[in-house]
């Protein structure tokens, strides 16, 4: 028992100078460095990093040469790099007609055709599917077993928790609240088509969001093609009400129906007509990958995604879509926390994986390709970055999934440690814990979370919630040399440390709680 109580006690003072080395090591980086690859991944040169361009291919080299120059080994089968295979379809013109209307491409409706032809056009009834939700766990389905084959779906976005606080949970968007299940859902009731119906509310980002997320070229893994789904868009709620106006049909009254659990999906009484013209390509991109070694062969993954969202060459003025925060401060935190864990490797248990991926803006598809090719049960846990602040510091750190398993507890161990408090992210009516790379791990049965500092900042002010409230997704997400990255220096340190306490702990992170979303085994 002596001799138990010995090698606990020295385990305990091991992994506390363990920890003290780490946040010295943080407290040591200079602002220079904290801003040097923002400021080098955000600058006009790389042209909005988007995959399968010039500035995406730059992306990986960049990321790629900082890696190898820090030290660590190659981390993909010898390479560095991890090819992964994408269809590309850029959308130049789109038209999509009924009753005598036309919606106004760009304007009113986005969306891409998902088939290789240059020109497109089809026809299928419009059909209002309510949410376009099947879950089980919450006793809903909006489908019913209808037959929509070749049916152009109108499906609401986010989930009915947005409408009524007892179902699903409330206010919080579950997954099944996601654009992409949707359409992912659409495609499995064998529909044609799909169009989301977009409202500032709803969707949580405003029109221009949406127009600059899918005004380009859409990317699909090509085992998520095929089927009967031929296009996936976006309509504007006001264009969709201007449609139905004289159809018989309100938009209220539509709303109204689909927040019950007896909806079932309602033919509009009218057919719409997609067609248009666009371009396809197969391209194919790379995940940077690096390995830091530890005693064991598990591991824990450390992921920022590398892209953003190119050049639109349509836009007046300002045409480059820099992604400075988004993601370009988050791969500053992957790099920075590989630097300084590298110089620790001795006192690593498991070996940390840094991998920085691509197309994650499409979907997260770099890191959905990672998962399924990586050896699942030798990954212990994922810990994402993901447009980390960069402004002044905070009162406490967010674990975005953290709730759902003992990385939770790991991270008030964390929290304790720097003398802050944990705190929830104040936009759950967003879902983010699914829109970024930590959710391909946790799809994985992995325990994953999105680390950052809080949103309670010493200014006063949530520059996190004004971030994506504001530049999000628009050219102004841009450098600033003001930015005072104490924030961003914060969200390093807990990586290191939440990595130092997995090591520390005496199991390995398991979930703790029934999970809200499917997983993949």
């Amino acid at each position: 028992m002596r001799r138990l109580m010995a090698v606990i006690a020295f385990t305990a003072m091991a992994g506390s100078a363990f920890a003290a080395d780490l946040a010295r090591s943080v407290d040591a980086l200079s602002r220079e460095e904290l801003a040097s690859v923002i400021r080098l991944l955000s600058d006009d040169l790389l042209e909005g990093r988007a995959p399968g361009t010039r500035g995406g291919e730059l992306a990986e080299l960049v990321t790629e040469g900082l890696l190898a120059w820090t030290g660590l080994a190659p981390g993909w089968r010898g390479s560095y790099r991890q090819p992964f295979t994408m269809r590309g379809f850029a959308t130049s013109n789109l038209s999509i007609e009924g009753r005598g209307q036309r919606l106004v491409f760009l304007d009113e409706v986005v969306g891409n055709y998902l088939r290789e032809q240059e020109e497109f056009d089809l026809q299928g009834e419009a059909v209002f599917a309510g949410f376009g939700i099947r879950a089980p766990q919450w006793d809903w389905d909006d489908y019913k077993n209808a037959d929509l084959s070749g049916r152009l779906l109108i499906v609401r976005v986010n989930d009915p928790g947005s409408v009524h606080p007892d179902l699903f949970e409330g206010s919080t968007l579950t997954y099944f609240g996601r654009w992409r299940y949707k359409i992912e859902e659409a495609a499995r009731v064998g529909a044609r088509g799909i169009l989301l119906i977009h409202n500032d509310s709803s969707a949580g980002y405003g029109w221009q969001v949406v127009r600059n997320s899918w005004a380009g070229e859409s990317l699909h893994l090509p085992a998520h093609l095929g089927g009967d789904l031929e296009f996936a868009g976006w309509v504007s709620e006001a264009a969709l009400g201007r449609l139905l106006a004289g159809s018989g049909h309100d938009l209220a009254a539509l709303y109204a129906a689909s927040a019950r659990r007896d909806f079932r999906p309602i033919p509009l009484g009218f057919p719409l007509r997609i067609s248009g013209r666009h371009a396809f390509r197969t391209l194919t991109a790379n995940n940077v990958v690096a390995e830091i070694p530890g005693t064991r062969p598990e591991r824990v993954v450390l992921v920022a995604h590398i892209d953003h969202l190119g050049r639109d060459e349509r836009r007046d003025g300002d045409q480059i879509f820099n992604g400075a925060i988004d993601n370009g401060s988050a791969v500053a935190a992957l790099l920075l926390s590989a630097r300084i864990l590298k110089q620790h490797q001795e006192m690593l248990t498991y070996g940390v994986t840094i991998l920085a991926c691509h197309a994650e803006e499409e979907g997260l598809l770099g890191s959905t390709a990672y998962v399924a090719a990586a050896e699942r049960g030798q990954i212990v846990a994922a810990i994402n970055f993901e447009s980390t602040p960069v402004w002044g510091p905070a009162g406490s750190v967010m674990g975005v999934g953290a709730e759902y398993s003992t990385l939770g507890e790991l991270l008030q161990q964390v929290a304790r440690r720097t003398g802050v408090q944990v705190s929830q992210f104040s936009m759950t009516e967003q879902g983010f814990f699914f829109r970024s790379d930590q959710f391909s791990f946790a799809r994985a049965g992995i325990p994953a979370l999105w680390i950052s500092a809080g949103e309670d900042f010493a200014s006063g002010r949530n520059h996190l919630r004004e971030f994506f409230t504001g530049p999000y997704h628009t050219p102004a997400d841009e450098f600033d040399p003001a930015w005072e990255l104490e924030s961003l220096r914060q969200t390093v340190r807990y990586a290191v440390l939440l990595v130092e306490a997995i090591n520390r702990a005496a199991e390995r992170p398991r979930w703790t709680r029934p999970l809200p979303f499917p997983v993949d085994h």
